[in-house]
Formats: C-alpha cells, sequence, structure tokens
C-alpha cells in the first residue's frame, strides 16, 4: 500500500496565486495524508491481512466498513404424521399431518467474507452497472484469496449472457475452488454481494 498521496489536491493555476485558497489545498492534503498514514499504521483498515481473523475481522468489518458476518440460511421441512397417540390432543387429526418449519444457518468463512467486503467496497471499478463492471467482480471474487484484489490479465473466463431481466453467468471450468462457484449465487440471491436488485442471476459452470 502506497505511504504517500499519489494525486494531491490543487486549485487551478486561475488561482494559485490566491493564499487562501492554496492555504485550503494544503490543509486537505494534509488531512488526506494523515488518513493514509493512519491506515499503514493500523491493521483493522486492512482486513485483507492473515492476521485479521475471527472474531477481529467481524469487529473491524463492522466498525469500520458497517459490515456484520453474514449467515447463509436454510430452512428444514418436517412431516409429522397424525398416527395414534403421536401427538397431543386436538393438535393433530388422525392420519392427518402437519409440517414443522425449523430455520438455520451458518456463517460464511474469514475467506469468503473478506471477498464479499471486496466486492461491495472496491472502488477501482466506479459503481455504474455493466457487464465488464459484473465481470471484473466476479474475478475478484473468485480469484482474490482473503480479498486481495489481484490485478487479471482478462474476463474471458466469466461469461455473462442477459435476457430479460435473467443474468446468465458462466464460470469457466477449473478457475475457482467450485465451493466458491457454489457460494457465489447464494451470496448475490440473498443480497449479500451488491448487485441490481432488479435482475434475477444464475450461476453455472462451464468449459
Amino acid at each position: 500500500m502506497a505511504t504517500e498521496l499519489t494525486a494531491p489536491a490543487y486549485p487551478y493555476q486561475q488561482f494559485s496565486d490566491d493564499a487562501d485558497i492554496v492555504a485550503l489545498f494544503e490543509a486537505y492534503n494534509r488531512l488526506a495524508q494523515g488518513t493514509l498514514t493512519w491506515m499503514d499504521d493500523h491493521i483493522l483498515p486492512l482486513y485483507m491481512r492473515s492476521s485479521i481473523t475471527g472474531g477481529l475481522l467481524d469487529y473491524a468489518a463492522y466498525c469500520l466498513y458497517g459490515q456484520r458476518r453474514y449467515r447463509i440460511g436454510y430452512v428444514d421441512l418436517v412431516d409429522a404424521s397424525g398416527a395414534i397417540d403421536t401427538a397431543l390432543i386436538n393438535a393433530l387429526a388422525i392420519d392427518g399431518t402437519d409440517t414443522f418449519v425449523s430455520t438455520g444457518g451458518t456463517f460464511v468463512s474469514d475467506d469468503i467474507f473478506k471477498r464479499a467486503l471486496t466486492w461491495n467496497y472496491y472502488k477501482g471499478g466506479g459503481c455504474q452497472f455493466s457487464i465488464p463492471w459484473l465481470k471484473k467482480r466476479i474475478m475478484r471474487f473468485l480469484t482474490g484469496d482473503q480479498g486481495h484484489a489481484w490485478r487479471f490479465n482478462s474476463t474471458l473466463p466469466v461469461s455473462i449472457a442477459i435476457s430479460d431481466r435473467t443474468v446468465t453467468i458462466t464460470v469457466t471450468a477449473g478457475l475457482a475452488d467450485g465451493t466458491l462457484i457454489t457460494a457465489l449465487p447464494v451470496l448475490i440471491q440473498r443480497g449479500v454481494l451488491s448487485v441490481p436488485p432488479t435482475y434475477s442471476y444464475n450461476v453455472k459452470e462451464g468449459r
């Protein structure tokens, strides 16, 4: 990570002889440099570090980025038959059935949580939804272990087709671990990964 501002703010040429305006920009640059120095000196903002795990990762993600660790939930449906002496009186008809619903879930791993944070907070690609925007985010999610935004030469391993309001995402086989490819549509459908909600998304693995 850079330790000094690569592009400090500056006034337009016609205002560069105004001492007050120059002082304002100098103060702004000192403030920006102070923020950058603080982030360099503190480990919490850089959640990609291997030392940020477990509860410390939860603390950093929530306190600095406002994100809680996501839970991938599930629903179990259990049918209970109404045989004699198997249910409370008047609770279930003889030979009848009832369905009991139980819900639960499991928290995502540190690795997937970090990848989701990078998906939602990486600003290099802007905020305007497009096919290149989506392909780059998918590539970062699938190839950026521990949330790193590694550079990649091409997004060809990810193919996207849009029909009506359905987005079909095809990932080349072998690009990433099968667990990540399985988790990707679940995280999109649960609203964990920021995408336009007006579309539905299907993810599959292809050649």
